[in-house]
């Protein structure tokens, strides 16, 4: 067993993963209107990060949509 309890945390954050966090959560600070734009330059022509920022702000956009509606 691992002496460090955030380890699971620190190895996440590296490498790709750590930058589609990064990517992921400085995109939800910039207007719907001008993501297009913030990925393209955040993600430099890095076609599997954008994908996968992208697909986070989906997933981001349904969750917020759920939650805020009442239920039946």
């Amino acid at each position: 067993m691992s002496t460090r309890s955030t380890e699971w945390f620190d190895d996440s954050v590296d490498g790709d993963h750590g930058r589609e966090v990064v990517v992921f959560t400085e995109a939800l600070k910039v207007p719907v209107q001008a993501r297009g734009a913030f990925l393209e330059r955040e993600c430099a022509g890095d076609e599997n990060l954008r994908h996968k920022v992208e697909a986070l702000l989906k997933a981001h956009d349904r969750l917020g949509k759920f939650l805020e509606e009442p239920p039946n």
